[in-house]
C-alpha cells in the first residue's frame, strides 16, 4: 500500500472559528478493505474522486456509495467505509458551528449521516469542479480559502459564530457542567441549551459529555497514562464510569480501542 498525506492548520482567527483543517489523502491500495472512523467531534466537507466506497453505519443496512462531494455530520456512533482500489480525497474539517453560518442550515440536521453537496450548496459543486483541475494540494487550499472567505463575508450569522466558538472552543479551564459553562459565558442555562442545540447539533449536556471522550480519545492515542489516569484527566469521576461512557460512543472499552487503533487517531483499519 502507498499512501500520501498533506495537511494545511488554519492561521488567522477568523479561519480557526471555521476550519480546524483542510486534508488531502491518496492510497493506492487495489485490496478490499475496511475502515472504521470513530466519532471525533468535527463535521467534514469531503471531496471524493476515489474508485468504489461503501459508506456504513446503524442507519443504513446495507451501506450507501459515496458521492463525489458530501458533508458528514457530527457522528455519535462509529461508521464504516469498505474500499475498493484507488482512494484520493480532499477534505475541509470544520467546527461544527460552521454549518449554520455557511449553509444557513442548524447543525442538528446533519448528525450521524452524510449529505450529498448538491442538496446543500451548489457552489459546493462548482468547487469540486475547480479542485479537482488542479494538481497541487497548495493551489487546492488557496482555492478553498478563496472559497470559505467569500462564504463568510456573505454570511448574517458570521459575527454569532465568532461569538459561540469563544464561548465553546475557547474557554480558559475546561467546564464540568451545564451550570459551570453558564457560569463561565454569562447566559442563562436555558439560552445555552437554545444555542448549544442550533448551533453544535446536541444540547449543553451532551455536548459536554462528547467533549470528555473527545480528551479521552486523544490521550488514549497519544499517551501511556494508565486507564485510570485519563479518566481522571478527561473529567470521568471512576473508571467504571470512563468505560462505560466511552463505550457508548465508540462500541469499544478504552483496552480495546488502544489495541486496535494504528496511525490517525479514532481510525481503526481492517
Amino acid at each position: 500500500m502507498t499512501l500520501s498525506t498533506n495537511i494545511y492548520f488554519p492561521t488567522s482567527e477568523t479561519e480557526r472559528c471555521f476550519i480546524k483543517s483542510i486534508w488531502r489523502l491518496q492510497e493506492f491500495n487495489f485490496k478490499k478493505r475496511t475502515e472504521t472512523i470513530l466519532p471525533k467531534g468535527v463535521v467534514e466537507i469531503i471531496f471524493n474522486l476515489s474508485d468504489n466506497i461503501t459508506y456504513i453505519n446503524s442507519s443504513y443496512d446495507n451501506g450507501i456509495a459515496l458521492p463525489p462531494c458530501f458533508i458528514n455530520g457530527l457522528n455519535f456512533k462509529p461508521f464504516k467505509l469498505i474500499k475498493n482500489g484507488q482512494q484520493l480525497f480532499l477534505g475541509i474539517q470544520l467546527n461544527v458551528i460552521s454549518l449554520k453560518c455557511l449553509f444557513g442550515i442548524p447543525a442538528q440536521e446533519f448528525n450521524d449521516t452524510v449529505v450529498e453537496s448538491s442538496l446543500v450548496c451548489k457552489s459546493l459543486n462548482e468547487l469540486y469542479d475547480q479542485l479537482f483541475l488542479e494538481k497541487t494540494f497548495e493551489k487546492q487550499v488557496e482555492i478553498i480559502r478563496k472559497w470559505l472567505s467569500h462564504k463568510i463575508s456573505e454570511s448574517k450569522h458570521t459575527p454569532t459564530v465568532q461569538k459561540i466558538h469563544s464561548w465553546f472552543y475557547t474557554q480558559e479551564g475546561e467546564a464540568k457542567s451545564v451550570n459551570e459553562l453558564s457560569h463561565k459565558v454569562g447566559i442563562s442555562d436555558r439560552q445555552l441549551r437554545r444555542l448549544s442545540t442550533e448551533w453544535l447539533g446536541v444540547n449543553t449536556e451532551a455536548y459536554l459529555l462528547y467533549k470528555k471522550y473527545l480528551t479521552a480519545l486523544q490521550l488514549l492515542h497519544n499517551s501511556d497514562l494508565s486507564l485510570t489516569q485519563i479518566g481522571l484527566m478527561a473529567g470521568y469521576y471512576d473508571q467504571s464510569h470512563f468505560i462505560r461512557e466511552f463505550k457508548t460512543f465508540t462500541n469499544l472499552t478504552p483496552t480495546e480501542y488502544k489495541s486496535s487503533v494504528k496511525g490517525i487517531p479514532g481510525h481503526i483499519f481492517g
